[in-house]
């Protein structure tokens, strides 16, 4: 018997054959060794990545590392030059990027969707083509072709086709009579929406998803992350939402120095791996670093000695073959966001006064009462068509509106929305992109600002069209931090930027002076800077005087019924709940739907005395006006009111208090 011995060199490279083949039988689609250069960059060196069936991947790392280029190249809209990739034929690859949204649709919104399954809808064309057509001449051969055509339609599950679209739309938020709407006179974020319904109804073999949290509001989000929850398929996601990529992936894949690096679990777990990685790899590198020293010192001890010449020389051969550990550092930047004021101003920064606000017939504000207080870090969130973005048009004064917006004393407003990166010039590059928002600023002051956002040396050049999504927004946003405005509205500001620049724009945000709304709907980032909450919930504007997770852990204990759903209130007057006994009976325990009216009946309470006490004060303040205190009439006139809106404060106090009871006897 003849045996082959082979070295753990040889052992290594058949394992590595096996594994790899292994790996090739499991693959759903390879990119073997493959490199992508674009406007005269590698984003790609000799990369691999093999995507497995039944993989929920996340596709992490920096703005302008290449992300959304990679999946252009899977999906086939970029052609791969370097390297090789691999995939059945007949894999099917549904693609949601953000180009979608300039498509002009003009099909209604059902049949637009509809299409996602291609298939059928080709079927049920021939179909009533053949209908017609047997109709006019009753042929036995197109009878015989339609029976088969329609035994094929229902087996690929053309029955259930247009109620599983309908299924769709309606959990992504569109109503039963906006199906026929044309699909054109949808805002960017509601044809988004219908993008996405579109690709689900397709059920593609490997779904590609690039940013699809952008423009969708939390409720949708959240609809999204129960849908893909238990996806059947593959998918890779392109996000910059943290929590959405913990409740959906189970793998990571980052792109970082040309490179893909892969990490099983969610993005926290991801995070986790990645730092044990970097210590074990420092470890090693430390270590291997004191080897090489230790053998240095021999060298050169004993190199000139004869005796030794052998063991040095040894040592000489075996350091060039070592193969050295390398560190890499990592891509981020200090990135040094600091947003300041120009002047301080009074402690009212605004005051909303009856506030309203429609759009033919239909109502989104109605009689809003707030103040904005000097500090305050305000996030208003809630469902898409609700009012968030009009609201903050109202604030800033470029919306007409019912009522009064009082602006207070040296208030200065910078106001930043999406639609401030289609008003970039394209043609202009950084520096004078910039130099538009004040002339009085020099050059080296616009390369400090930049240089904060990540833009240094000559990228200061860069012309404007060249830049990702993310690096546009980057600009957008120094233009708002060079106004120097102690009133910031921001209308959704993390959108395209990673979680970096997202974490740094959080921590600008909580350092800076001024006064903020955000319309976010990014959950981490709203935590991490709000001390306010807004929502409009059936056109009235609440407020919940607390962060987001205490307000989140208040909306879940209304319960699912009530959580951000429309509820009609009656402002005139308290609700003060019937007592629930019996003549011979202890008092009856209020149930599930009774605990959710009473938490109601105290929200509704709160608003109307806080309505209340601006009142009181707003009279207070009139009775120690100068000119008010010669003049008897006015005196006795805000007296009046004065008294009349403490007994009313008394009365809603105490109806709240009996509520309250109510509410803490059910819930014991």
């Amino acid at each position: 018997m003849r045996y082959t011995v082979y070295g753990f060199d040889n052992f290594l490279q058949v394992v590595k054959v096996q594994s790899s083949f292994v790996a090739y039988l499991c693959t759903m689609l390879a990119l073997v060794d493959f490199s992508f250069e674009f406007a005269g960059r590698y984003l790609y060196k000799n990369a691999n990545w093999h995507i497995k069936p039944g993989e929920k991947i996340g596709l992490v790392g920096l703005n302008g590392t290449g992300k959304s280029t990679l999946l252009r190249l899977i999906s086939g809209d970029y052609e791969l030059r370097e390297g090789n990739m691999s995939k059945p034929s007949n894999l099917k690859i549904g693609f949601l990027n953000q180009d979608l949204l300039s498509i002009d649709y003009q099909d209604p919104l059902l049949e637009v969707v509809l299409q996602g399954r291609a298939d059928l809808a080709a079927l049920d064309k021939e179909i009533n083509r053949l209908l017609e057509e047997i109709e006019r001449t009753a042929d036995v051969n197109a009878i015989q072709r339609l029976t088969e055509l329609q035994d094929q339609f229902g087996t690929l599950g053309g029955y259930d086709w247009h109620a599983e679209a309908e299924k769709l739309l309606e959990g992504l938020g569109f109503k039963t009579e906006e199906l026929q709407k044309p699909l054109n006179l949808f805002s960017g974020g509601w044809r988004m929406r219908a993008m996405l319904a579109k690709l689900l109804l397709m059920q593609p073999d490997l779904l590609l998803l690039d940013e699809p949290t952008n423009h969708l509001d939390l409720p949708t989000i959240e609809w999204i992350e129960d849908y893909l929850k238990t996806y059947k398929g593959t998918f890779v996601i392109v996000s910059h939402d943290r929590l959405f990529l913990d409740n959906t992936v189970n793998r990571i894949a980052e792109v970082a120095h040309q490179q893909l690096y892969h990490y099983k679990g969610n993005f926290s777990d991801y995070l986790e791996q990645k730092e044990e990685r970097d210590e074990m790899l420092q470890r090693r590198f430390d270590n291997q670093q004191d080897y090489i020293r230790q053998q240095m010192a021999f060298i050169r001890r004993f190199k000139a000695k004869a005796s030794k010449a052998t063991a040095v020389q040894s040592r000489v051969k075996m350091l060039q073959k070592m193969e050295k550990i390398e560190l890499k550092d990592d891509e981020k930047r200090e990135m040094n966001i600091r947003f300041n004021i120009r002047t301080t101003p009074g402690k009212t920064i605004c005051t909303l006064k009856d506030v309203s606000k429609s759009y033919d017939d239909t109502e989104i504000i109605r009689s809003a009462n707030a103040q904005v207080l000097r500090g305050d870090k305000i996030a208003l969130i809630g469902a898409n068509g609700k009012g968030k973005s009009t609201l903050l048009r109202i604030i800033f004064g470029s919306e007409p509106h019912g009522g009064v917006v009082e602006p207070g004393w040296n208030v200065e407003t910078s106001f930043f929305a999406q639609h401030q990166l289609e008003a970039l010039n394209l043609q202009r590059d950084l520096l004078n992109e910039l130099g538009t928002v004040d002339a009085e600023y020099t050059e080296a002051e616009l390369r400090t600002v930049l240089g904060c956002f990540l833009f240094t040396g000559d990228e200061v050049f860069k012309k404007i069209k060249v830049l990702s999504g993310g690096e546009k927004s980057r600009v957008a946003l120094a233009k708002t931090l060079l106004t120097r405005a102690n009133l910031l509205l921001l209308d959704e500001p993390t959108n395209h930027l990673d979680m970096f620049s997202t974490s740094v724009l959080a921590d600008a945000i909580s350092q800076y002076k001024g006064t903020c709304v955000i319309v976010s709907h990014d959950r981490t980032f709203v935590s991490n800077v709000a001390n306010k909450i807004w929502w409009i919930e059936n056109g009235i504007l609440r407020e919940y005087p607390g962060t987001y997770d205490e307000w989140n852990e208040w909306m879940q204990r209304r319960g699912p019924e009530t959580y951000l759903q429309e509820t009609e209130i009656n402002k005139n007057k308290p609700v003060v709940s019937k007592d629930t006994t019996d003549n011979n009976s202890e008092p009856k325990k209020p149930g599930k739907n009774r605990i959710l009216q009473l938490e109601q009946e105290m929200a509704d309470l709160e608003q109307q005395m806080e309505a209340v006490r601006t009142e009181k004060a707003l009279h207070e303040k009139r009775l120690t006006d100068e000119d008010v205190a010669t003049d008897f009439e006015k005196i006795n006139t805000y007296t009046q009111a004065y008294q009349k809106a403490e007994t009313r404060l008394k009365e809603l106090q105490t109806a709240y208090d009996a509520v309250m009871e109510q509410w803490i006897a059910g819930t014991e």
